[in-house]
């Protein structure tokens, strides 16, 4: 049988820890909160103009562009060319100079701490994928608003898959794109950080790789020579985000649960804690 006194220590442990997990749960709560009126998006990337020449679009612009393209009838040919081009106006592709200058804080690409603590806290434990961290759910990254071709080419296949259409990601050298398909034995190439929409397939690219220019509107694909980048073999992985992060977007999806259940699961003992007492006091 314990002494008085090791009860006594005991309750005052647990009470100790209790009202520790009691700030910690407030705090993270009160974190947040403050997510829902600080926006992740840089207050000059609405209507940033690019390398390709394109302003981005508002996030609500971009959205409502996907929401009624979603619910037209048109065919798998018309509705992917336009989805690449609301990624592609949707996402900036910052400047890299403006990115040195103001850094990944300043653009939300280290996932700031009031959308998400998890995230926040991943960057710092593994910075080689979130100090930068790219968006597997196509509305987290327009709701940034900027990425690179990576981020641009993974929210497309995240939009394009949970419409249920075939994706793939292309790694070019140095470049990613996707691919997608728009009839039984017919794929498309969209490349949504340049906007282009190549209307045949990975095989017929590497083979003429200067066929693709015509495909590309923006004088930066001409200067870049964004055609030699197709004259090689090229990885294709085909499925949703998941082939391209694993880990990743599911550890994602899990953060953005664990960021309101962990909060919770720590202001609980607090009023049990009470309740012990409550109970005791009337015993």
């Amino acid at each position: 049988m314990n002494s008085p006194a090791k009860d006594m220590t005991e309750s005052a442990a647990l009470r100790l820890a209790a009202l520790a997990a009691a700030v910690t749960g407030t705090l993270l709560f009160g974190i947040n909160l403050l997510g829902f009126v600080s926006p992740m998006r840089a207050a000059e990337i609405d209507g940033y103009r690019d390398f390709a020449g394109g302003e981005t679009l508002p996030f609500e612009v971009a959205v409502e562009r996907l929401e009624t393209l979603s619910g037209t009838a048109e065919g798998r040919e018309a509705l992917v060319a336009e989805a690449t081009r609301v990624f592609h106006e949707g996402i900036a592709h910052v400047d890299p100079d403006d990115v040195a200058a103001k850094g990944f804080e300043h653009y939300g690409m280290r996932v700031p701490v009031t959308e998400n603590w998890v995230l926040f806290l991943l960057s710092y434990l593994k910075p080689d994928t979130y100090r930068d961290y790219e968006f597997c759910h196509y509305r987290r990254a327009l709701e940034r608003g900027t990425g690179r071709c990576g981020q641009q080419s993974l929210a497309l296949v995240s939009w394009l898959s949970a419409q249920g259409i075939e994706t793939g990601f292309v790694a070019l050298e140095g470049h990613a794109i996707v691919t997608a398909r728009v009839e039984e034995s017919r794929w498309y190439l969209l490349d949504p950080d340049y906007g282009a929409v190549i209307p045949f397939g990975l095989a017929e690219a590497e083979k003429n790789p200067e066929s693709v220019l015509p495909h590309y509107w923006s004088p930066a694909a001409r200067e870049n020579r964004i055609d030699r980048l197709y004259a090689t073999p090229n990885e294709v992985k085909y499925g949703g985000p998941e082939v391209r992060y694993a880990r990743a977007c599911p550890i994602e999806t899990a953060a953005y649960v664990f960021k309101w259940a962990v909060p919770l699961v720590l202001l609980l003992p607090m009023p049990v804690m009470a309740g012990r007492r409550k109970i005791k006091g009337t015993g």
